[in-house]
């Protein structure tokens, strides 16, 4: 047990010996929040107060803050001193999508990261949905179905409203991360799902499949039946995956090697 406690001793000093002063400065800030000590919209101290909190120069205190600001962490307005941001004004998502194309993910995995995110967030819904926030999906899904009928060749307009069923059972799980992770994993795909829609997915032999998805996921959240919902959103995934297949056929072999 003694060299179980030497090792996370050694393990955390080490870490601090190779944190950088500017570490040090954003470690602080973010501390600060997760502890509830700072919250959104509070001032927090000067540069000269963080340096002499920290003994480290104000250069590095500058650098840190210029971090935290490029990431919505804070908010630096000019003559007034710098605040802790909203929530609403916070996202990992930009960065996380960088480093997703910058790693060449396969295809393969981003598509196993959906299919898991999606049947988690289904099971929520399932858990959480009121009854209003199945009526809001309905609403959507009847606007989403009248467009396909009556402007078919309008694919933006039929991707925004699918955008916005999404967003609904996002926000119909209750849970704020969750929805978030979800909303994310739907911007890494949206593109695609777009592109899907311009090329003919709404058309043809596809598009009662296409439909049909949504009313699934509607039916599974009013019976609570999370395998009517993994059922729709395998049959989800199978369609879009055969259209990415179709639009890469003459450049890839396999989908399994696609990198996004």
């Amino acid at each position: 047990m003694d060299n179980e406690m030497d090792l996370i001793m050694s393990a955390a000093v080490n870490n601090e010996k190779t944190k950088t002063a500017v570490d040090q400065v954003t470690d602080y800030i973010k501390h600060k929040i997760i502890y509830k000590e700072l919250k959104p919209n509070d001032k927090i101290p000067t540069e000269s107060e963080l340096s002499e909190i920290l003994d480290v120069s104000r250069s590095s205190v500058r650098e840190a803050l210029k971090i935290l600001e490029a990431i919505n962490i804070i908010q630096i307005r000019r003559g007034d001193g710098t605040y802790i941001s909203e929530p609403e004004d916070v996202s990992f998502s930009q960065s996380l999508l960088f480093k997703i194309i910058l790693n060449n993910m396969q295809l393969k995995e981003l598509v196993e990261f959906r299919e898991q995110i999606e049947v988690a967030v289904v099971k929520l819904a399932i858990t959480y949905a009121t009854k209003e926030d199945i009526q809001g999906l309905k609403t959507i899904h009847h606007s989403f179905l009248e467009c396909i009928e009556t402007y078919p060749d309008d694919y933006k307009i039929i991707h925004e409203l699918d955008l916005r069923f999404h967003k609904a059972l996002a926000a119909s799980t209750k849970n704020k991360l969750m929805a978030e992770i979800y909303l994310f994993a739907f911007e890494i795909f949206s593109p695609m799902i777009l592109e899907n829609y311009a090329i003919g997915q709404i058309k043809g032999e596809d598009k009662e499949t296409t439909v049909e998805n949504h009313r699934i996921l509607i039916e599974a959240l009013e019976k609570k039946d999370l395998y009517t919902g993994i059922y729709g959103i395998q049959m989800s995934l199978k369609l879009w995956m055969k259209w990415i297949k179709n639009r890469n056929s003459d450049n890839t072999p396999s989908e399994t090697n696609h990198t996004f």
